[in-house]
């Protein structure tokens, strides 16, 4: 099966965290990319239990 990736921005948001998690969790053969740029609505505390997992990176920067 190809690698495949996926790149979730706003992703240490409350709801962005939690459809990371969802993703992270659902397809364990997927590499999950994070961005955020970790303003007042961005927190790394709210991914921080998967911030290891070997199919997630997480990655601070701005989209603009």
């Amino acid at each position: 099966m190809k690698q495949r990736n996926i790149l979730i921005t706003v992703g240490a948001g409350f709801i962005g965290s939690h459809v990371v998690r969802h993703f992270v969790e659902k397809y364990p053969h997927y590499h999950i990319f994070t961005l955020d740029k970790l303003t007042y609505a961005g927190n790394i505390s709210n991914i921080e239990d998967i911030l290891t997992r070997p199919n997630h990176t997480f990655v601070q920067g701005d989209i603009t």
